[in-house]
Protein backbone atom coordinates (compact mmCIF):
# COMPACT_ATOMS: atom_id res chain seq x y z
CA UNK A 1 0.00 0.00 0.00
CA UNK A 2 2.81 2.43 0.92
CA UNK A 3 4.58 1.72 -2.38
CA UNK A 4 1.36 2.48 -4.32
CA UNK A 5 1.02 5.83 -2.51
CA UNK A 6 4.62 6.75 -3.33
CA UNK A 7 4.10 5.83 -7.01
CA UNK A 8 0.85 7.82 -7.12
CA UNK A 9 2.56 10.83 -5.50
CA UNK A 10 5.44 10.62 -7.99
CA UNK A 11 3.00 10.41 -10.93
CA UNK A 12 1.02 13.41 -9.64
CA UNK A 13 4.23 15.43 -9.19
CA UNK A 14 5.35 14.57 -12.73
CA UNK A 15 1.93 15.64 -14.08
CA UNK A 16 2.11 18.98 -12.23
CA UNK A 17 5.63 19.62 -13.54
CA UNK A 18 4.45 18.84 -17.10
CA UNK A 19 1.46 21.18 -16.77
CA UNK A 20 3.70 23.95 -15.40
CA UNK A 21 6.21 23.44 -18.24
CA UNK A 22 3.46 23.62 -20.88
CA UNK A 23 2.11 26.81 -19.24
CA UNK A 24 5.61 28.36 -19.26
CA UNK A 25 6.09 27.44 -22.92
CA UNK A 26 2.72 28.97 -23.84
CA UNK A 27 3.64 32.20 -22.07
CA UNK A 28 7.13 32.23 -23.63
CA UNK A 29 5.54 32.57 -27.09
CA UNK A 30 3.90 35.83 -26.03
CA UNK A 31 6.06 38.96 -25.74
CA UNK A 32 3.78 40.36 -23.02
CA UNK A 33 1.57 38.57 -20.48
CA UNK A 34 -0.85 40.53 -18.29
CA UNK A 35 -0.83 39.08 -14.81
CA UNK A 36 -3.48 41.33 -13.27
CA UNK A 37 -5.41 44.54 -13.89
CA UNK A 38 -7.15 46.35 -11.07
CA UNK A 39 -8.73 49.69 -10.26
CA UNK A 40 -9.10 51.49 -6.97
CA UNK A 41 -9.59 54.94 -5.44
CA UNK A 42 -6.45 56.55 -4.06
CA UNK A 43 -5.88 59.83 -2.17
CA UNK A 44 -3.78 62.65 -3.55
CA UNK A 45 -0.26 62.10 -2.17
CA UNK A 46 0.88 64.56 0.48
CA UNK A 47 4.22 66.28 0.13
CA UNK A 48 5.87 68.24 2.92
CA UNK A 49 5.44 71.97 2.56
CA UNK A 50 7.51 74.83 3.90
CA UNK A 51 6.40 75.79 7.41
CA UNK A 52 3.47 78.16 7.38
CA UNK A 53 2.02 77.10 4.03
CA UNK A 54 -1.50 75.73 4.11
CA UNK A 55 -2.10 72.29 2.61
CA UNK A 56 -5.37 71.37 0.96
CA UNK A 57 -7.15 68.18 1.97
CA UNK A 58 -6.40 65.30 -0.45
CA UNK A 59 -9.08 64.22 -2.91
CA UNK A 60 -9.94 60.83 -4.37
CA UNK A 61 -8.31 59.86 -7.66
CA UNK A 62 -8.94 56.56 -9.45
CA UNK A 63 -5.92 54.40 -10.25
CA UNK A 64 -5.77 51.61 -12.86
CA UNK A 65 -2.81 49.32 -12.23
CA UNK A 66 -1.58 46.61 -14.59
CA UNK A 67 0.92 43.96 -13.53
CA UNK A 68 2.61 42.36 -16.53
CA UNK A 69 5.59 40.29 -17.66
CA UNK A 70 7.72 40.77 -20.78
CA UNK A 71 9.61 37.91 -22.48
CA UNK A 72 12.03 39.54 -24.98
CA UNK A 73 15.35 40.81 -23.60
CA UNK A 74 14.28 44.32 -24.63
CA UNK A 75 11.16 45.93 -26.10
CA UNK A 76 11.93 49.29 -27.73
CA UNK A 77 8.40 50.67 -27.30
CA UNK A 78 5.09 49.37 -26.02
CA UNK A 79 1.84 51.31 -25.89
CA UNK A 80 -0.86 50.73 -23.28
CA UNK A 81 -4.36 51.91 -24.17
CA UNK A 82 -6.49 52.16 -21.04
CA UNK A 83 -10.28 52.18 -21.07
CA UNK A 84 -12.47 53.11 -18.11
CA UNK A 85 -16.25 52.67 -18.21
CA UNK A 86 -18.06 55.07 -15.89
CA UNK A 87 -21.74 54.92 -14.96
CA UNK A 88 -23.48 58.16 -14.02
CA UNK A 89 -24.90 58.40 -10.50
CA UNK A 90 -27.30 61.29 -11.07
CA UNK A 91 -29.82 62.33 -13.71
CA UNK A 92 -27.54 65.08 -15.03
CA UNK A 93 -24.68 62.62 -15.70
CA UNK A 94 -24.50 60.43 -18.81
CA UNK A 95 -25.60 56.84 -18.19
CA UNK A 96 -22.36 55.30 -19.55
CA UNK A 97 -19.17 57.13 -20.49
CA UNK A 98 -16.06 55.48 -21.86
CA UNK A 99 -12.83 57.31 -21.04
CA UNK A 100 -9.50 56.46 -22.61
CA UNK A 101 -5.84 57.36 -22.43
CA UNK A 102 -2.57 55.97 -23.78
CA UNK A 103 0.94 55.72 -22.43
CA UNK A 104 4.02 54.51 -24.31
CA UNK A 105 6.91 52.95 -22.41
CA UNK A 106 10.42 52.77 -23.87
CA UNK A 107 13.40 50.45 -23.34
CA UNK A 108 11.45 47.79 -21.44
CA UNK A 109 13.74 45.02 -20.20
CA UNK A 110 12.64 41.40 -19.82
CA UNK A 111 10.91 40.76 -16.50
CA UNK A 112 7.99 41.71 -14.26
CA UNK A 113 6.59 45.25 -14.48
CA UNK A 114 3.90 47.68 -13.33
CA UNK A 115 1.90 50.26 -15.25
CA UNK A 116 -0.58 52.73 -13.83
CA UNK A 117 -2.95 55.40 -15.12
CA UNK A 118 -5.25 57.80 -13.27
CA UNK A 119 -8.57 59.62 -13.37
CA UNK A 120 -8.56 63.11 -11.85
CA UNK A 121 -11.00 63.70 -8.96
CA UNK A 122 -12.99 66.23 -11.04
CA UNK A 123 -13.44 63.61 -13.79
CA UNK A 124 -14.97 61.24 -11.24
CA UNK A 125 -17.26 63.97 -9.91
CA UNK A 126 -18.42 64.90 -13.41
CA UNK A 127 -19.02 61.43 -14.84
CA UNK A 128 -19.83 59.07 -11.92
CA UNK A 129 -18.54 55.73 -10.61
CA UNK A 130 -16.08 53.41 -12.35
CA UNK A 131 -17.73 50.16 -13.46
CA UNK A 132 -15.00 48.44 -15.52
CA UNK A 133 -11.40 48.94 -16.61
CA UNK A 134 -9.46 47.44 -19.51
CA UNK A 135 -6.01 47.64 -21.04
CA UNK A 136 -4.84 46.79 -24.57
CA UNK A 137 -1.08 46.51 -25.09
CA UNK A 138 0.55 47.03 -28.49
CA UNK A 139 4.11 46.43 -29.63
CA UNK A 140 5.01 47.78 -33.09
CA UNK A 141 1.31 48.49 -33.66
CA UNK A 142 0.29 44.84 -33.06
CA UNK A 143 -1.99 43.89 -30.14
CA UNK A 144 0.02 41.53 -27.93
CA UNK A 145 -2.16 41.41 -24.80
CA UNK A 146 -5.47 42.66 -23.39
CA UNK A 147 -7.43 42.25 -20.18
CA UNK A 148 -10.37 43.75 -18.34
CA UNK A 149 -11.67 43.90 -14.79
CA UNK A 150 -14.13 42.49 -14.19
CA UNK A 151 -12.98 39.82 -16.61
CA UNK A 152 -15.02 39.62 -19.81
CA UNK A 153 -14.91 37.67 -23.06
CA UNK A 154 -16.50 40.66 -24.81
CA UNK A 155 -14.51 43.71 -25.83
CA UNK A 156 -16.93 46.13 -24.19
CA UNK A 157 -14.52 49.04 -24.77
CA UNK A 158 -15.18 48.74 -28.52
CA UNK A 159 -18.94 49.32 -28.07
CA UNK A 160 -18.88 53.02 -27.11
CA UNK A 161 -17.24 56.13 -28.54
CA UNK A 162 -14.48 57.06 -26.07
CA UNK A 163 -13.73 60.44 -24.58
CA UNK A 164 -9.99 60.88 -25.23
CA UNK A 165 -7.34 62.19 -22.88
CA UNK A 166 -9.05 61.90 -19.48
CA UNK A 167 -7.12 58.81 -18.37
CA UNK A 168 -3.77 60.31 -17.33
CA UNK A 169 -0.33 58.73 -17.17
CA UNK A 170 1.55 59.06 -13.88
CA UNK A 171 3.75 61.92 -15.17
CA UNK A 172 0.57 64.01 -15.56
CA UNK A 173 -0.38 63.53 -11.92
CA UNK A 174 0.95 64.18 -8.40
CA UNK A 175 1.86 60.44 -8.30
CA UNK A 176 4.77 61.00 -10.74
CA UNK A 177 7.59 60.77 -8.21
CA UNK A 178 6.15 58.09 -5.92
CA UNK A 179 8.02 54.77 -6.30
CA UNK A 180 9.52 56.21 -9.48
CA UNK A 181 11.90 53.28 -10.10
CA UNK A 182 9.05 50.72 -10.02
CA UNK A 183 7.79 51.93 -13.41
CA UNK A 184 9.19 52.04 -16.94
CA UNK A 185 10.33 55.21 -18.67
CA UNK A 186 7.46 57.03 -20.42
CA UNK A 187 8.08 58.24 -23.94
CA UNK A 188 7.85 62.01 -24.20
CA UNK A 189 5.00 62.75 -26.63
CA UNK A 190 7.01 65.32 -28.57
CA UNK A 191 10.00 62.99 -29.03
CA UNK A 192 11.14 62.13 -32.56
CA UNK A 193 10.69 58.55 -33.70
Amino acid sequence: MRQAQVLCSAACAALLITVAAVDCLAQADEPVVIRKISGTKVRTPEYRLVAGQAQARGKDWFSVTTQYDTAPDWIDEMTFSHYVLIRGKTADQPRNTLLTGDVTYVNVQKGRHLSDMYLHPSTLLRYGDVQSVAVVIRVQGRVVAMASEPSSTQRWWEQLTPVQGLVLNRMQTPFAMINFDNYEAIKFEGAAR
